[in-house]
């Protein structure tokens, strides 16, 4: 409990800041590496586009780890 109380309100506005910047570079490179991807059919682009724009944060880890390596 006194950790809690000893944290400033700044230093919690940098780590929603810094969880922020994070998240998002998370859901641009997933995005990028769809549009950059030969391998998969534009069809198979759009679902992935429409899964992660949906479910940004869990669409983007699920591409990130099972989908990019896949051939659809």
């Amino acid at each position: 409990m006194m950790l809690i109380a000893q944290i400033e309100s700044n230093q919690i506005g940098m780590i929603i800041i810094l969880a922020a910047i994070l998240w998002l570079a998370l859901i641009l490179t997933a995005l990028y590496h769809i549009s950059r991807n030969t391998s998969m059919v534009f069809p198979v682009k759009i679902l992935w586009f429409i899964i992660i724009l949906l479910a940004p944060f869990l669409g983007s880890i699920i591409y990130l780890i099972w989908g990019k390596n896949r051939k659809f």
